[in-house]
């Protein structure tokens, strides 16, 4: 629920025009345990180094987890007549129980939207990460359980453009990312995509292009991390933080982990699906990622699963499984499952329990196979 402010601006004076103010935000916070088992070669105790196979870690904490980040945001619009609206918003992505850790990667930027469809410059999810994030019948938060992230990572600066609905339905989108050098975000990226609602049924597939300007990867993880995600993918360049280290990951375990290379050229695409029957819906997605640091890394998931609505209940659960290859040619699997209840007191508050489990199965490159992790998720959410 938006709390909505009529702020007349400083230019207000000399052409009358009002423009809209509205702070939003939601809060999600939830009691979470994970528990972690190393595999065939052991945690990483620091980069490169092996730990003990069989080691089995729980740890807690407090925190956002399923449903969604704690996040203000602040947004004005401003009719500028002949059918052309300009938009501005500043979100706030933090903690509630981590202060100092506030960014404005997710939602924050300027625009026009009109006849001629809308233009935007700023912060933003990409388009894949949102056909890969609409694939996800348990949700798409931090919980244990969804390997299906492989080349959908991030966030960050770019332009977009939305085209017009010329049918109705139909959503085409472009973007580009603009390269910077400070070894996290430090390529340009071109990203694409078609996004089709007809009734019940949705369809939507994104694509992105990357080149590297440096090397930055994915540091290796160490045995004081936090608590562990179990999940399999590729931290990418889609807008990312670390591009292209292959990097299949359950509980903090790694089952290939290589840099990139300067100038280093990845393709990533996903694909969506769902469909309404009312009584119950059905979702499903495949996402790809290829190149990257050596020509022959890749990776792939894909994931299905199904949504219930049980009054003020909702249960949403989704199986995945994904593959990566690396520069060798060893390849390691990882598969999961992923459980979300969500209880509805109002539309504005909810709470849920979300359950998860997922490991690295053996393969080519057994080196961390049977690393496995299960979690579990008590929390409450707030919109506002």
């Amino acid at each position: 629920m938006k709390k909505t402010l009529v702020a007349v601006a400083a230019m207000a004076a000399v052409t009358g025009a009002m423009a809209e103010v509205t702070i939003s935000g939601f809060v999600d916070q939830a009691y979470n345990t994970v528990r972690s088992t190393t595999g065939a070669n052991g945690r990483p105790d620091t980069a490169g180094a092996t730990g003990t196979a069989g080691v089995t870690t729980t740890k807690t904490s407090l925190g956002s987890n399923a449903i969604g980040q704690d996040a203000l945001q602040f947004g004005v619009s401003e009719d500028l007549g002949n059918g052309i609206t300009a938009t501005a918003n500043i979100n706030f992505i933090g903690s509630v129980t981590n202060p100092g850790t506030v960014s404005t990667d997710a939602g924050s930027g300027i625009g026009l939207k009109g006849a001629f469809g809308s233009f935007g410059l700023g912060q933003g999810y990409s388009l894949v990460w949102k056909t890969a994030a609409s694939s996800d019948a348990s949700g798409w938060g931090t919980g244990v359980g969804s390997v299906h992230n492989v080349g959908v990572g991030g966030n960050g600066g770019g332009i977009g453009y939305t085209l017009p609905e010329f049918v109705p339905g139909l959503t085409v989108g472009v973007e580009k990312g603009l390269g910077q050098v400070d070894g996290t975000r430090n390529g340009n990226y071109d990203g694409w995509g078609v996004t089709y609602t007809v009734g019940a049924f949705m369809a939507s597939y994104s694509g992105g292009r990357y080149q590297a300007k440096g090397t930055a990867q994915t540091p290796s993880p160490t045995a004081a991390d936090g608590v562990a995600n179990a999940a399999a993918g590729i931290a990418t360049g889609s807008y990312g933080a670390a591009e292209w280290a292959t990097s299949a990951s359950v509980g903090n375990i790694k089952a290939t982990d290589e840099a990139i290379t300067a100038g280093a050229r990845s393709a990533i695409t996903a694909i969506a699906v769902s469909y309404d029957f009312g009584m119950i819906k059905l979702f499903g997605g495949y996402n790809s990622n290829n190149s990257g640091g050596h020509t022959n890394q890749t990776a792939n998931s894909s994931t299905y699963g199904l949504k219930l609505p049980l009054g003020a209940f909702t249960v949403g659960i989704a199986q995945s499984s994904s593959n990566h290859r690396n520069a060798a040619g060893n390849s390691s699997t990882a598969s999961g499952i992923r459980l979300l209840t969500t209880y509805s007191f109002t539309k504005r508050t909810q709470a849920y329990f979300q359950y998860g489990t997922a490991k690295i199965d053996s393969g080519a490159n057994t080196q961390n196979s049977g690393a496995s992790a299960s979690g579990t998720g008590f929390g409450l959410t707030h919109s506002f």
